[in-house]
């Protein structure tokens, strides 16, 4: 299993209010994909400028297929208009899983 984790902080909370269109494509296209078991992302509740990225995919292959999709095309299209600060995204393989509650 792997998780994708990471942020994207925007100049404005305008510029990144101008993916949310394109944003709710991508995860609505992308939790039909095979091999994905969750994908979202958020608004960091003490920053409006920032995007949280969470997914989690069964393995290698199925985030591999998505970065081949049409709808990940579209989206990279609108965030390559999109003036970011800063954006760090992270990949963590996971060796096991247990419920902490």
């Amino acid at each position: 299993m792997l998780i994708v984790a990471g942020k994207a902080k925007f100049e404005t909370v305008e510029e990144m209010e101008k993916l949310l269109t394109a944003g709710q494509a991508m995860i609505a296209e992308t939790h039909k994909e095979a091999g994905c078991q969750d994908y979202t992302y958020s608004r960091d509740i003490t920053d409006d400028r920032t995007m949280r990225i969470w997914e989690l995919w069964d393995d290698q292959a199925a985030l591999d297929f998505h970065f081949q999709t049409a709808h990940m095309s579209a989206f990279q299209a609108a965030l390559g208009d999109a003036k970011i600060a800063e954006v760090s995204v992270k990949i963590y393989d996971v060796s096991g899983v247990r419920d902490l509650m």
